[in-house]
C-alpha cells in the first residue's frame, strides 16, 4: 500500500488562506482608514484619508448615482404633476371657452329677436327658437319651441327681420311646425315692385334643394326685371301685405308667353336661421 502524502494540496489551500486573509486583512484597514479619515489627529486623517482613498472614491461615486437617480425620479415626478397641472388648466380653459360661447350665442340671439321685433313693430309677434328641422326631400319644415300655450294658431305668418318664412302648419301646447315658403305645398301671393301687379309664388320640389322659388301666373303684358323684389300681396288671410319674400334671379321665356315664369331667390336663408316670430294678430 502507498502511504505517501500529498503535500503540494496542503500548500495549495494554505496559499488560498493567506491570500484571503491578506485581502480581508486590506479592506478592513481600509475601512477603519476610512471612518478615521475625519479625526481631529492631522497625522491620522492624513494616513487613512491615503489609504482609504478607493473606499471613499467607490463612496462617492455610488453616492453620486443616487442622488443622480433620486433627482431624475424627482424630475420625473414633478414633470407628472406640472403635466396634471397644465392638463387641469387646459380643461379649465375649454369650459371658460364654452362658457364665453355660450353666451355669445345667447347675445347673438337676443340682437336677432330684437332685430325682428323692430322690424315687425306693428305687429303683435311671439319669438320662437328653432329646434327641429325636417330632413327629407320632399317637405321644408321645421319645429319651433312655443305653441298654444303662448298664443300660436294654425295658419298664423312665420317671418325672420330679412322676410317671409313661412306660416304654421300644425300646433301642440308647447310646439308648432312651419312649412316654409320652399315646401312644394306652400303658394303666396305676391306683389311684384315695379309693377305693382300680383302673381303666384310657389314652393318647387325640383328648386329647394338650391333654396329657389317659381314665380307664376305673371300678368301677360307686363315687363318684369331680374332684381325685382316680391312682396306679400295681402290677398287671403293668412299673410300681411308688404312683407319682403324674394327678388327675381332669372325670368323664363318672354312677354305675353303664357308659359311665362321666373325664378325666385327668397329674402331669407331659411337654411341658416336659429330664430323666427309669428305673427298672432
Amino acid at each position: 500500500m502507498d502511504y505517501r502524502y500529498d503535500f503540494s494540496n496542503n500548500k495549495e489551500k494554505n496559499k488560498k488562506k493567506i491570500i484571503f486573509i491578506i485581502i480581508f486583512s486590506i479592506f478592513v484597514i481600509m475601512f477603519v482608514a476610512f471612518f478615521f479619515r475625519n479625526s481631529s489627529n492631522g497625522v491620522v486623517a492624513s494616513i487613512s484619508g491615503i489609504v482609504a482613498k478607493p473606499i471613499t472614491f467607490v463612496y462617492e461615486s455610488f453616492n453620486n448615482l443616487f442622488n443622480n437617480i433620486s433627482k431624475k425620479f424627482g424630475d420625473i415626478e414633478q414633470v407628472q404633476q406640472e403635466n396634471e397641472q397644465l392638463r387641469q388648466e387646459n380643461e379649465n380653459l375649454k369650459l371658460q371657452i364654452l362658457e364665453s360661447q355660450k353666451i355669445l350665442d345667447e347675445n347673438t340671439t337676443l340682437k336677432e329677436m330684437l332685430n325682428i321685433q323692430k322690424e315687425y313693430q306693428h305687429f303683435e309677434l311671439v319669438m320662437g327658437n328653432i329646434i327641429y328641422r325636417e330632413h327629407d326631400n320632399w317637405t321644408q319644415t321645421f319645429t319651433i319651441d312655443v305653441g298654444e300655450n303662448d298664443g300660436i294658431k294654425q295658419n298664423q305668418a312665420v317671418v325672420h327681420k330679412d322676410g317671409l318664412v313661412g306660416y304654421i302648419s300644425s300646433v301642440t301646447q308647447d310646439s308648432a311646425t312651419v312649412t316654409t315658403i320652399l315646401d312644394p305645398s306652400a303658394s303666396v301671393s305676391v306683389n311684384i315692385s315695379t309693377i305693382n301687379e300680383p302673381a303666384v309664388l310657389n314652393g318647387d320640389l325640383e328648386l329647394k334643394s338650391s333654396n329657389r322659388l317659381r314665380l307664376t301666373y305673371i300678368p301677360l303684358d307686363t315687363e318684369v326685371s331680374v332684381s325685382d323684389m316680391l312682396y306679400t300681396s295681402g290677398i287671403g288671410a293668412m299673410y300681411p301685405s308688404s312683407i319682403p319674400v324674394g327678388r327675381i334671379v332669372e325670368i323664363v321665356n318672354n312677354k305675353n308667353d303664357v308659359n311665362r315664369y321666373a325664378l325666385v331667390e327668397p329674402c331669407v336663408n331659411i337654411s341658416k336661421i336659429s330664430e323666427v316670430a309669428v305673427i298672432t294678430n
